[in-house]
């Protein structure tokens, strides 16, 4: 479900939220290490968000240049009914990686996986002018642990260099690049009753200043 907001950018934005200032959970410790096995690294910029901070890893590549075995080469193999047009941008975070990329017809896809070469789950979104329609909530990746994984698409402003998400003990940040809606995951804040997901986002600019804040609430469409 995805209903914009009169007057601002589209989102299924039901509630604004203040994260400047809040302090992460002590009952949560964040994770060490990324699912690709390397290193969690706190951001180069600080932003103007909760702490500890985490920096998800992002690449960009054109669909001749992926490694063999990789998330983006799974996903540009598997899905030949639509092909890439332009670049794969490939994202490895603390629960999850993803890999998006748009098509010739208008529209984006994603591979979503819970390991860097594990393609679990698959989104296809449409866009109109340039723009996303529906987040393309998908729940079909588990955790390392077994628990539910959600991943969505998160159209950022203009200005925003960096998203945050808020996640249970820790903010997980991801550099907005490849001219797509940057792709985030979270092990927290899913319901399985309706098949939906909450994401608390906050956007940064290039010095880590805060731009603006939102809670975005994805369903599976059907």
């Amino acid at each position: 479900m995805w209903r914009p907001l009169a007057g601002r950018r589209f989102t299924s934005l039901l509630l604004a939220t203040v994260l400047v200032g809040a302090g992460c959970s002590h009952e949560n410790r964040p994770p060490v290490e990324l699912v690709d096995g390397s290193r969690a690294r706190a951001p180069a910029v600080h932003l103007e968000a909760p702490t500890p901070q985490i920096l998800t890893k992002v690449s960009v590549r054109r669909p001749p240049r992926v490694q063999a075995g990789s998330l983006a080469a799974g996903c540009r193999d598997t899905v030949r009914e639509h092909a890439p047009n332009g670049r794969i941008v490939v994202r490895v975070g603390a629960s999850g990686s993803t890999a998006t990329f748009r098509t010739s017809g208008s529209a984006l896809l994603a591979c979503d996986g819970s390991g860097p070469g594990h393609i679990c789950g698959r989104s296809y979104g449409r866009t109109k002018r340039d723009r996303l329609l529906d987040p393309r909530l998908d729940l079909a990746c588990k955790t390392a642990t077994g628990a539910p994984l959600a991943f969505a698409w998160f159209e950022p402003g203009r200005q925003t260099a960096y998203v945050a998400v808020r996640q249970n003990g820790y903010v997980e940040v991801y550099r907005v690049a490849g001219g797509v809606p940057v792709r985030v995951s979270t092990p927290s804040h899913i319901s399985t009753a309706d098949s939906s997901a909450t994401f608390d986002v906050s956007e940064h600019d290039t010095t880590g200043a805060l731009l603006r804040t939102s809670t975005i609430v994805a369903r599976v469409a059907g």
